[in-house]
Protein backbone atom coordinates (compact mmCIF):
# COMPACT_ATOMS: atom_id res chain seq x y z
CA UNK A 1 0.00 0.00 0.00
CA UNK A 2 2.59 2.52 0.60
CA UNK A 3 3.79 2.32 -2.82
CA UNK A 4 1.01 3.91 -3.66
CA UNK A 5 1.92 6.73 -1.46
CA UNK A 6 5.78 6.70 -3.24
CA UNK A 7 4.56 6.59 -6.64
CA UNK A 8 2.15 9.58 -6.18
CA UNK A 9 4.32 11.80 -4.73
CA UNK A 10 6.65 11.43 -7.45
CA UNK A 11 3.80 11.95 -9.72
CA UNK A 12 3.08 14.91 -8.32
CA UNK A 13 7.47 16.14 -8.55
CA UNK A 14 6.91 14.95 -12.01
CA UNK A 15 4.08 16.92 -12.84
CA UNK A 16 5.86 20.02 -10.53
CA UNK A 17 8.79 20.22 -13.19
CA UNK A 18 6.59 19.88 -16.10
CA UNK A 19 4.78 23.15 -15.24
CA UNK A 20 8.24 24.87 -14.31
CA UNK A 21 8.80 24.55 -17.98
CA UNK A 22 5.93 25.74 -19.39
CA UNK A 23 5.70 28.48 -17.03
CA UNK A 24 8.86 29.78 -17.87
CA UNK A 25 7.87 28.87 -21.99
CA UNK A 26 4.65 31.24 -21.25
CA UNK A 27 7.18 33.87 -19.54
CA UNK A 28 9.01 33.85 -22.36
CA UNK A 29 6.27 34.04 -25.13
CA UNK A 30 7.36 37.69 -26.20
CA UNK A 31 11.33 36.89 -25.45
CA UNK A 32 13.28 37.56 -29.22
CA UNK A 33 15.10 33.98 -30.01
CA UNK A 34 13.73 32.36 -27.03
CA UNK A 35 13.41 28.52 -27.87
CA UNK A 36 10.29 27.10 -25.72
CA UNK A 37 11.13 23.48 -24.00
CA UNK A 38 8.88 20.32 -23.52
CA UNK A 39 9.34 17.75 -21.09
CA UNK A 40 9.86 13.87 -21.37
CA UNK A 41 8.44 11.77 -18.59
CA UNK A 42 10.08 8.11 -18.19
CA UNK A 43 8.49 5.19 -15.40
CA UNK A 44 10.62 4.32 -12.49
CA UNK A 45 11.99 0.74 -11.84
CA UNK A 46 8.99 -2.02 -11.64
CA UNK A 47 8.50 -4.59 -8.79
CA UNK A 48 7.99 -8.24 -9.84
CA UNK A 49 4.66 -9.76 -8.07
CA UNK A 50 6.35 -13.05 -8.44
CA UNK A 51 9.45 -13.79 -7.72
CA UNK A 52 9.95 -16.68 -9.35
CA UNK A 53 8.31 -19.10 -12.13
CA UNK A 54 6.92 -17.39 -15.23
CA UNK A 55 3.28 -15.62 -15.36
CA UNK A 56 1.66 -15.88 -18.56
CA UNK A 57 0.66 -12.24 -18.30
CA UNK A 58 2.66 -9.41 -16.66
CA UNK A 59 3.61 -9.65 -13.48
CA UNK A 60 4.93 -5.85 -12.70
CA UNK A 61 3.93 -2.74 -10.47
CA UNK A 62 5.55 0.32 -11.57
CA UNK A 63 7.38 2.51 -8.93
CA UNK A 64 6.11 5.76 -9.93
CA UNK A 65 7.70 8.56 -12.69
CA UNK A 66 10.26 10.94 -12.94
CA UNK A 67 11.52 13.75 -15.44
CA UNK A 68 13.87 12.31 -18.13
CA UNK A 69 14.51 15.46 -19.92
CA UNK A 70 13.32 18.68 -21.54
CA UNK A 71 14.02 19.15 -25.18
CA UNK A 72 14.31 22.07 -27.31
CA UNK A 73 12.03 22.88 -29.60
CA UNK A 74 13.50 23.94 -32.83
CA UNK A 75 10.44 25.33 -34.92
CA UNK A 76 10.54 28.83 -35.63
CA UNK A 77 9.10 31.79 -34.40
CA UNK A 78 7.22 34.48 -36.21
CA UNK A 79 9.02 37.37 -37.71
CA UNK A 80 8.64 41.02 -36.57
CA UNK A 81 9.32 43.84 -38.82
CA UNK A 82 11.45 46.75 -37.24
CA UNK A 83 13.59 48.21 -40.20
CA UNK A 84 16.92 48.18 -38.49
CA UNK A 85 19.58 46.73 -40.80
CA UNK A 86 21.54 45.17 -37.79
CA UNK A 87 18.64 43.59 -36.54
CA UNK A 88 18.87 39.93 -38.09
CA UNK A 89 16.33 37.02 -38.34
CA UNK A 90 17.20 33.19 -39.65
CA UNK A 91 14.78 31.69 -41.44
CA UNK A 92 15.30 27.98 -40.83
CA UNK A 93 18.15 26.58 -39.38
CA UNK A 94 21.12 28.09 -38.10
CA UNK A 95 22.52 29.85 -35.14
CA UNK A 96 24.02 32.81 -35.06
CA UNK A 97 27.60 33.12 -32.90
CA UNK A 98 28.77 35.47 -30.05
CA UNK A 99 31.95 35.49 -28.19
CA UNK A 100 32.79 37.15 -25.08
CA UNK A 101 36.48 36.77 -24.01
CA UNK A 102 37.04 33.10 -24.95
CA UNK A 103 33.32 32.33 -23.85
CA UNK A 104 31.45 31.25 -26.90
CA UNK A 105 27.86 31.12 -27.63
CA UNK A 106 24.88 30.65 -29.73
CA UNK A 107 21.86 32.36 -30.11
CA UNK A 108 18.72 32.97 -32.24
CA UNK A 109 18.21 36.18 -30.85
CA UNK A 110 19.23 38.78 -33.70
CA UNK A 111 18.51 42.04 -31.81
CA UNK A 112 22.00 43.20 -32.41
CA UNK A 113 23.40 46.92 -32.01
CA UNK A 114 27.08 48.80 -33.13
CA UNK A 115 29.27 49.79 -30.45
CA UNK A 116 32.31 52.28 -31.46
CA UNK A 117 36.28 52.48 -30.48
CA UNK A 118 38.73 53.77 -32.78
CA UNK A 119 40.74 51.17 -34.53
CA UNK A 120 43.78 52.60 -35.27
CA UNK A 121 45.31 54.34 -31.66
CA UNK A 122 45.41 57.71 -32.54
CA UNK A 123 43.28 58.49 -35.69
CA UNK A 124 40.56 59.66 -34.56
CA UNK A 125 38.30 59.19 -37.76
CA UNK A 126 39.38 55.35 -37.83
CA UNK A 127 36.33 54.55 -35.98
CA UNK A 128 34.66 51.38 -36.31
CA UNK A 129 31.38 49.79 -35.06
CA UNK A 130 31.20 46.27 -33.81
CA UNK A 131 28.32 44.26 -33.92
CA UNK A 132 27.57 43.19 -30.59
CA UNK A 133 24.61 41.46 -28.85
CA UNK A 134 22.56 43.73 -25.91
CA UNK A 135 24.56 42.26 -23.31
CA UNK A 136 28.02 43.25 -25.08
CA UNK A 137 28.95 40.34 -27.03
CA UNK A 138 31.00 40.34 -30.29
CA UNK A 139 28.56 38.40 -33.46
CA UNK A 140 31.25 36.32 -35.50
CA UNK A 141 31.76 36.21 -39.15
CA UNK A 142 34.01 36.82 -41.53
CA UNK A 143 35.52 39.88 -42.50
CA UNK A 144 37.91 41.02 -45.89
CA UNK A 145 40.70 42.73 -46.30
CA UNK A 146 39.60 44.95 -49.04
CA UNK A 147 39.25 48.05 -46.99
CA UNK A 148 42.48 49.77 -45.41
CA UNK A 149 42.78 53.03 -43.13
CA UNK A 150 44.56 56.49 -44.62
CA UNK A 151 45.11 58.84 -42.47
CA UNK A 152 45.71 61.32 -45.68
CA UNK A 153 42.80 60.64 -47.22
CA UNK A 154 40.07 63.82 -48.03
CA UNK A 155 36.33 62.54 -47.02
CA UNK A 156 34.75 64.95 -47.74
CA UNK A 157 33.01 65.50 -50.87
CA UNK A 158 33.72 68.81 -51.73
CA UNK A 159 37.90 68.94 -52.81
CA UNK A 160 37.79 72.39 -50.98
CA UNK A 161 37.57 71.19 -47.99
CA UNK A 162 40.53 69.00 -45.99
CA UNK A 163 38.42 66.26 -43.93
CA UNK A 164 41.18 64.08 -43.28
CA UNK A 165 41.63 60.13 -42.22
CA UNK A 166 38.87 57.18 -43.68
CA UNK A 167 39.31 53.84 -44.25
CA UNK A 168 38.84 53.46 -48.14
CA UNK A 169 38.04 50.68 -50.24
CA UNK A 170 41.17 48.87 -51.97
CA UNK A 171 39.32 46.40 -53.90
CA UNK A 172 35.24 46.12 -54.83
CA UNK A 173 34.01 42.59 -54.32
CA UNK A 174 30.70 41.39 -54.45
CA UNK A 175 31.10 37.77 -52.89
CA UNK A 176 32.64 36.99 -49.12
CA UNK A 177 33.47 33.69 -49.23
CA UNK A 178 33.10 32.04 -45.41
CA UNK A 179 36.57 30.78 -43.64
CA UNK A 180 36.74 27.95 -41.08
CA UNK A 181 34.19 27.97 -38.93
CA UNK A 182 36.53 28.05 -35.78
CA UNK A 183 38.62 30.84 -36.92
CA UNK A 184 35.56 33.37 -37.05
CA UNK A 185 36.29 36.98 -35.56
CA UNK A 186 34.11 39.85 -34.74
CA UNK A 187 32.39 41.85 -37.43
CA UNK A 188 33.40 45.77 -37.55
CA UNK A 189 31.85 48.42 -39.87
CA UNK A 190 34.00 51.54 -40.21
CA UNK A 191 32.12 54.18 -39.46
CA UNK A 192 33.84 56.52 -42.37
CA UNK A 193 34.60 54.71 -45.60
CA UNK A 194 34.96 55.89 -48.90
CA UNK A 195 35.06 54.68 -52.54
CA UNK A 196 38.32 56.02 -53.80
CA UNK A 197 38.32 58.26 -56.85
CA UNK A 198 39.65 56.25 -59.82
CA UNK A 199 40.64 59.07 -62.91
CA UNK A 200 39.75 58.67 -66.04
CA UNK A 201 42.81 57.53 -68.33
CA UNK A 202 40.64 57.16 -71.75
CA UNK A 203 37.37 58.64 -73.28
CA UNK A 204 35.99 57.65 -76.91
CA UNK A 205 34.13 60.11 -79.03
CA UNK A 206 31.48 58.51 -81.48
CA UNK A 207 29.61 60.66 -84.01
CA UNK A 208 29.67 62.52 -87.67
CA UNK A 209 31.33 65.28 -88.39
CA UNK A 210 29.81 65.52 -92.42
CA UNK A 211 31.86 67.07 -94.98
CA UNK A 212 31.06 70.55 -95.02
CA UNK A 213 33.85 73.13 -94.02
CA UNK A 214 32.45 74.54 -90.28
CA UNK A 215 33.98 73.81 -87.03
CA UNK A 216 32.64 71.28 -85.20
CA UNK A 217 32.69 70.45 -81.29
CA UNK A 218 32.39 67.09 -79.58
CA UNK A 219 33.30 67.15 -75.70
CA UNK A 220 33.33 64.14 -72.53
CA UNK A 221 33.27 64.20 -68.94
CA UNK A 222 36.64 63.30 -67.39
CA UNK A 223 37.25 62.70 -63.38
CA UNK A 224 40.49 64.51 -62.58
CA UNK A 225 42.71 62.68 -59.29
CA UNK A 226 41.18 65.49 -57.06
CA UNK A 227 37.48 63.74 -57.75
CA UNK A 228 36.17 66.74 -59.60
CA UNK A 229 34.33 66.58 -62.90
CA UNK A 230 36.32 67.97 -65.15
CA UNK A 231 35.57 68.25 -69.42
CA UNK A 232 37.77 66.88 -72.01
CA UNK A 233 36.95 69.17 -75.28
CA UNK A 234 37.72 68.45 -79.06
CA UNK A 235 37.29 71.40 -81.78
CA UNK A 236 37.94 69.77 -84.92
CA UNK A 237 38.42 72.07 -88.17
CA UNK A 238 39.38 71.07 -91.89
CA UNK A 239 42.87 71.02 -92.97
CA UNK A 240 44.51 73.76 -94.78
CA UNK A 241 45.52 70.88 -97.11
CA UNK A 242 43.46 67.93 -97.95
CA UNK A 243 44.12 64.71 -99.38
CA UNK A 244 43.34 63.55 -102.49
CA UNK A 245 40.46 61.23 -101.43
CA UNK A 246 38.43 61.76 -98.23
CA UNK A 247 39.01 64.90 -95.64
CA UNK A 248 41.32 65.70 -92.90
CA UNK A 249 40.39 67.62 -89.94
CA UNK A 250 42.34 69.40 -87.46
CA UNK A 251 41.84 68.83 -84.24
CA UNK A 252 42.43 70.97 -80.65
CA UNK A 253 42.03 69.26 -77.70
CA UNK A 254 41.78 70.85 -74.18
CA UNK A 255 41.39 69.61 -70.70
CA UNK A 256 39.73 72.34 -68.34
CA UNK A 257 37.23 72.89 -65.22
CA UNK A 258 33.95 71.87 -66.05
CA UNK A 259 32.86 75.25 -66.38
CA UNK A 260 35.70 76.51 -68.54
CA UNK A 261 37.40 78.67 -66.38
CA UNK A 262 40.62 76.65 -65.54
CA UNK A 263 42.56 75.62 -67.95
CA UNK A 264 44.97 72.60 -67.46
CA UNK A 265 46.44 71.88 -70.93
CA UNK A 266 46.06 71.72 -74.83
CA UNK A 267 47.17 69.39 -77.58
CA UNK A 268 47.02 69.28 -81.34
CA UNK A 269 46.28 66.84 -83.79
CA UNK A 270 44.58 65.59 -86.83
CA UNK A 271 41.99 63.04 -88.10
CA UNK A 272 42.23 61.49 -91.47
CA UNK A 273 38.97 60.28 -93.38
CA UNK A 274 38.70 57.77 -96.36
CA UNK A 275 36.44 58.62 -99.47
CA UNK A 276 33.81 56.85 -97.43
CA UNK A 277 34.16 58.69 -94.60
CA UNK A 278 35.74 55.97 -91.98
CA UNK A 279 38.58 56.96 -90.14
CA UNK A 280 41.80 56.11 -91.60
CA UNK A 281 44.60 57.70 -88.81
CA UNK A 282 44.48 59.72 -86.02
CA UNK A 283 47.12 61.64 -84.01
CA UNK A 284 46.82 62.93 -80.26
CA UNK A 285 49.18 63.07 -77.71
CA UNK A 286 47.64 61.68 -74.20
CA UNK A 287 46.33 65.09 -72.56
CA UNK A 288 47.18 66.25 -68.91
CA UNK A 289 43.88 66.42 -66.85
CA UNK A 290 45.12 67.99 -63.67
CA UNK A 291 47.48 65.55 -62.91
CA UNK A 292 45.98 62.51 -64.76
CA UNK A 293 46.60 61.72 -68.41
CA UNK A 294 43.91 61.04 -70.61
CA UNK A 295 44.09 59.26 -74.22
CA UNK A 296 41.73 60.23 -77.05
CA UNK A 297 40.15 57.49 -79.21
CA UNK A 298 38.22 58.62 -81.86
CA UNK A 299 37.90 54.59 -82.96
CA UNK A 300 38.49 52.95 -86.45
CA UNK A 301 37.21 52.80 -89.90
CA UNK A 302 33.22 52.95 -88.70
CA UNK A 303 33.46 52.35 -84.94
CA UNK A 304 34.06 55.31 -83.83
CA UNK A 305 34.05 59.28 -85.41
CA UNK A 306 33.54 59.39 -88.62
CA UNK A 307 33.07 62.13 -91.30
CA UNK A 308 30.65 60.95 -93.98
CA UNK A 309 28.17 63.26 -96.40
CA UNK A 310 24.47 63.64 -94.86
CA UNK A 311 22.16 65.77 -92.82
CA UNK A 312 22.71 63.92 -89.83
CA UNK A 313 25.66 65.33 -87.50
CA UNK A 314 26.05 63.57 -84.00
CA UNK A 315 28.35 63.50 -81.23
CA UNK A 316 28.58 61.33 -78.24
CA UNK A 317 31.55 60.22 -75.95
CA UNK A 318 32.34 57.73 -73.35
CA UNK A 319 35.11 57.92 -70.60
CA UNK A 320 36.48 55.82 -67.95
CA UNK A 321 36.99 56.51 -64.23
CA UNK A 322 34.82 56.62 -61.27
CA UNK A 323 34.38 59.45 -58.82
CA UNK A 324 34.92 58.82 -55.27
CA UNK A 325 32.21 58.24 -52.73
CA UNK A 326 31.28 58.54 -49.34
CA UNK A 327 29.47 56.04 -47.28
CA UNK A 328 25.98 56.06 -47.37
CA UNK A 329 24.53 52.87 -45.44
CA UNK A 330 25.43 49.17 -44.40
CA UNK A 331 22.87 46.41 -45.78
CA UNK A 332 22.63 42.66 -44.95
CA UNK A 333 21.70 40.01 -48.28
CA UNK A 334 20.14 36.94 -47.22
CA UNK A 335 23.80 35.11 -47.10
CA UNK A 336 24.71 37.46 -44.57
CA UNK A 337 26.72 39.29 -46.90
CA UNK A 338 27.96 42.96 -45.61
CA UNK A 339 27.23 45.55 -48.60
CA UNK A 340 28.57 49.35 -48.26
CA UNK A 341 26.67 51.64 -50.16
CA UNK A 342 28.28 54.66 -51.50
CA UNK A 343 27.32 58.51 -52.55
CA UNK A 344 28.60 57.51 -55.94
CA UNK A 345 26.33 54.65 -56.84
CA UNK A 346 29.24 52.04 -55.99
CA UNK A 347 28.75 48.95 -53.94
CA UNK A 348 31.56 46.57 -52.56
CA UNK A 349 31.04 43.76 -49.94
CA UNK A 350 33.39 43.88 -46.80
CA UNK A 351 32.24 40.82 -44.65
CA UNK A 352 29.75 38.57 -44.42
CA UNK A 353 27.49 37.29 -40.79
CA UNK A 354 28.11 33.62 -40.21
CA UNK A 355 25.40 31.38 -39.61
CA UNK A 356 26.69 27.78 -37.50
CA UNK A 357 24.93 24.40 -37.66
CA UNK A 358 25.21 21.59 -35.07
CA UNK A 359 24.76 17.43 -35.65
CA UNK A 360 22.46 17.92 -33.04
CA UNK A 361 20.74 21.37 -32.12
CA UNK A 362 19.50 19.32 -29.42
CA UNK A 363 22.33 19.13 -27.36
CA UNK A 364 23.27 22.53 -26.97
CA UNK A 365 23.23 23.77 -23.49
CA UNK A 366 21.38 26.46 -22.56
CA UNK A 367 23.92 29.08 -20.75
CA UNK A 368 21.08 31.60 -19.81
CA UNK A 369 18.96 34.83 -21.53
CA UNK A 370 18.89 33.05 -25.15
CA UNK A 371 22.11 31.91 -25.40
CA UNK A 372 23.55 28.25 -26.18
CA UNK A 373 26.74 26.70 -25.41
CA UNK A 374 27.99 23.53 -27.42
CA UNK A 375 28.65 19.68 -25.91
CA UNK A 376 29.41 16.64 -26.19
CA UNK A 377 26.17 15.80 -27.02
CA UNK A 378 25.31 19.00 -29.80
CA UNK A 379 29.38 18.36 -31.76
CA UNK A 380 31.59 20.80 -32.92
CA UNK A 381 29.93 24.10 -34.71
CA UNK A 382 30.42 23.64 -38.68
CA UNK A 383 29.65 25.28 -41.76
CA UNK A 384 27.05 23.31 -44.18
CA UNK A 385 28.96 23.14 -47.81
CA UNK A 386 27.39 22.88 -51.59
CA UNK A 387 28.72 20.66 -53.99
CA UNK A 388 32.03 22.11 -54.32
CA UNK A 389 32.78 21.61 -51.09
CA UNK A 390 32.31 25.54 -50.39
CA UNK A 391 31.05 27.28 -47.12
CA UNK A 392 27.60 28.48 -47.56
CA UNK A 393 25.01 29.83 -45.14
CA UNK A 394 22.33 27.43 -45.22
CA UNK A 395 19.53 29.50 -45.03
CA UNK A 396 18.65 32.72 -45.65
CA UNK A 397 18.83 35.90 -43.10
CA UNK A 398 16.61 38.49 -43.09
CA UNK A 399 18.00 42.17 -42.28
CA UNK A 400 15.30 44.26 -40.71
CA UNK A 401 13.19 41.55 -39.29
CA UNK A 402 13.84 40.06 -35.33
CA UNK A 403 12.61 36.59 -34.87
CA UNK A 404 10.28 35.89 -31.79
CA UNK A 405 9.87 33.18 -29.71
CA UNK A 406 8.71 30.16 -30.72
CA UNK A 407 6.61 29.33 -27.80
CA UNK A 408 2.97 29.05 -28.76
CA UNK A 409 0.56 30.48 -26.57
CA UNK A 410 -2.35 28.05 -26.93
CA UNK A 411 0.10 25.34 -26.77
CA UNK A 412 1.49 26.43 -23.34
CA UNK A 413 -1.78 27.34 -21.92
CA UNK A 414 -3.37 23.19 -22.85
CA UNK A 415 -0.17 21.51 -21.84
CA UNK A 416 -0.95 23.64 -17.94
CA UNK A 417 -4.64 22.67 -18.13
CA UNK A 418 -3.04 18.72 -18.74
CA UNK A 419 -0.25 19.03 -16.16
CA UNK A 420 -2.53 20.64 -13.62
CA UNK A 421 -4.94 18.05 -13.71
CA UNK A 422 -1.98 15.45 -13.58
CA UNK A 423 -0.58 17.18 -10.66
CA UNK A 424 -4.69 17.24 -8.92
CA UNK A 425 -4.94 13.70 -9.43
CA UNK A 426 -1.61 12.61 -7.94
CA UNK A 427 -2.51 14.86 -4.83
CA UNK A 428 -5.48 12.67 -4.80
CA UNK A 429 -3.49 9.25 -5.20
CA UNK A 430 -1.32 10.30 -1.87
CA UNK A 431 -4.51 11.20 0.31
CA UNK A 432 -6.39 8.57 -0.78
CA UNK A 433 -3.50 5.68 0.21
CA UNK A 434 -3.08 8.14 3.22
CA UNK A 435 -6.86 7.31 4.28
CA UNK A 436 -5.93 3.53 3.54
CA UNK A 437 -3.05 3.19 5.54
CA UNK A 438 -5.05 5.36 8.40
CA UNK A 439 -7.79 3.03 7.87
CA UNK A 440 -5.50 -0.12 8.31
CA UNK A 441 -3.72 1.11 11.33
CA UNK A 442 -7.35 1.80 13.40
CA UNK A 443 -8.30 -1.91 12.50
CA UNK A 444 -9.21 -4.19 15.48
CA UNK A 445 -8.86 -7.66 15.77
Amino acid sequence: MTQGYYTGISGIQANQYGLDVIADNLANTNTVGFRGSSTEFASLFSEKLVSSGSAPTYDEIGAGTRLQATTMNTQNGSLLNTDRFNDLAINGNGWFGVVSGQDRYFTRAGNFVLDEYQKTDGAANSSVGRLTTTEGMYVTGTMLNNFAYDSQYNYSAKSDVTDTGAFKITASLNTVPLTDANEQGPIELPTRLAYPTEPTTSTKFYGNLGTDVAERTMSANAISPSNDQNRIKLVFTQSAVQPDQGVSWDVVATASSNDGTVLYDTQYGTAVFNEGGGLESFSLPTINNDGAPVSVDLGSAFGGVISSAGPTISASSQSDGISGGTLNKYSINSDGIIVADFSNGKQSTIGRIAVYHFQNDQGLTRSGSTLFSQSDNSGNPMFWTDANGEAVTGTTISSGHLENSNVRMEVGLTDMIVMQRAYQANAKTVTTVDEMIQKALSMRK
